[in-house]
Parts: structure tokens; C-alpha cells; sequence
């Protein structure tokens, strides 16, 4: 009977943090550098510090920057442009309704959606596919393991840039 009540209350005490965690979404502007926090859904524009971290996904009613060594373990959804800095990391997708910079060495681990144009920085690679309504420009050795498509025909390529193909 004691372990029976034992199970049950270590089910109950992870059934309760779970709550807290999906409860967990915040309405933020800005994480300060070095600073971690869990999802984001900011009415706003939403700014991450220099090597912060948001434990989930970013969706902003306007532009997301990301400043360098910033990571997000989730998808960013920006209303705006998509900035991220140097060796900034996103391991889900980024959805972008007006242009997408990317920082030298930056990661994406999923698909890219872009309203505008589209500009990686050198080294940077994009697992996924990258579909833009504007031009595609390719830093230095970044990599595009996916398919890209420029809504208007342009895709230009950095010394030793790479693409999986093009649509």
C-alpha cells in the first residue's frame, strides 16, 4: 500500500510541473544576455540577448533578434524581419513575414518561410527547405541541406555556398 501511495504521489508531482511548464508562456519584450526563459508569445517586437536561451518556441506580433550565442529549442514566428547574431541557434523553423538576416555560423534546424528577402551569414547551415518571396543571398560556406525557392528567380551564392536544390 506504501508504494501504491508513493507512485501516486510521484505522478501527481509530475502531472504539476508539467502544468507550471506549459502554463509557462510569457509576454516579454526582451531576455536579458545570458538570461534563460520559457516560451515566448510577445505582443511586440521580441529581443534575446547575447548567449540567452528561451526553452521553447518565440512567436512575435513584430521583428524577433536573436543577438549572438542566442538559442531557441523551439520555432520563432516573427511578424516582422528575423535577425539573429553570430553562432545564434534555432532548432526548430522560422517563419518570417518581412526579411531573415542571419548571423556568421548561425544554426536553423528546421524549414525557413520568409515575406521578403532572405541573407545568410557566412558558415551558417539550415537543415531544412528555405522559401522565400524575395531575393536569396548565401554567405561564405553556408549550407542549405534542404531545397531553396526565391519568389522572384534570385539566388545568389557566397564563395563555396551549398544548396540541397533549387525550386
Amino acid at each position: 500500500m506504501r508504494k501504491l501511495f508513493t507512485a501516486l504521489l510521484i505522478t501527481l508531482i509530475v502531472i504539476a510541473s508539467t502544468l507550471v511548464i506549459v502554463a509557462a508562456d510569457t509576454d516579454t519584450t526582451t531576455v536579458a544576455a545570458g538570461a534563460t526563459i520559457g516560451n515566448v508569445s510577445s505582443s511586440a517586437a521580441f529581443t534575446a540577448g547575447a548567449n540567452s536561451t528561451v526553452n521553447g518556441y518565440v512567436n512575435a506580433a513584430a521583428a524577433v533578434t536573436l543577438g549572438a550565442g542566442a538559442s531557441v529549442t523551439g520555432n520563432v514566428s516573427a511578424g516582422a524581419a528575423f535577425t539573429s547574431g553570430d553562432s545564434a541557434k534555432v532548432k526548430g523553423s522560422v517563419s518570417a513575414k518581412a526579411a531573415f538576416t542571419s548571423g556568421a555560423n548561425s544554426t536553423i534546424g528546421g524549414n525557413v518561410t520568409v515575406g521578403a528577402d532572405f541573407t545568410s551569414g557566412a558558415n551558417s547551415v539550415i537543415s531544412g527547405n528555405v522559401n522565400v518571396i524575395g531575393d536569396v543571398t548565401l554567405g561564405v560556406g553556408s549550407k542549405i541541406l534542404g531545397s531553396v525557392h526565391s519568389g522572384i528567380g534570385v539566388i545568389i551564392f557566397g564563395a563555396g555556398a551549398t544548396v540541397g536544390s533549387v525550386k
